[in-house]
């Protein structure tokens, strides 16, 4: 992650799978509930996480 909080291309990729998988997983369609999990997402990316086995556990206890 930079000094900024911004998101490499890889960081992206990774973000933005963890988001789809925990959708799919949780058969979440709607735009609005996929915006929430997306900033938790990014929530946890601010906080430094961005392993993606971390990032998922951590969406399951938080989502």
């Amino acid at each position: 992650m930079s000094a900024y909080g911004v998101a490499d291309a890889d960081e992206l990729a990774i973000l933005t799978k963890a988001l789809n998988d925990y959708c799919s997983k949780h058969r979440i369609v709607s735009a609005d509930e996929r915006e929430r999990i997306a900033v938790k997402v990014m929530c946890l990316f601010k906080q430094g996480l961005i392993d993606p086995d971390l990032l998922s556990a951590e969406l399951e206890r938080v989502g």
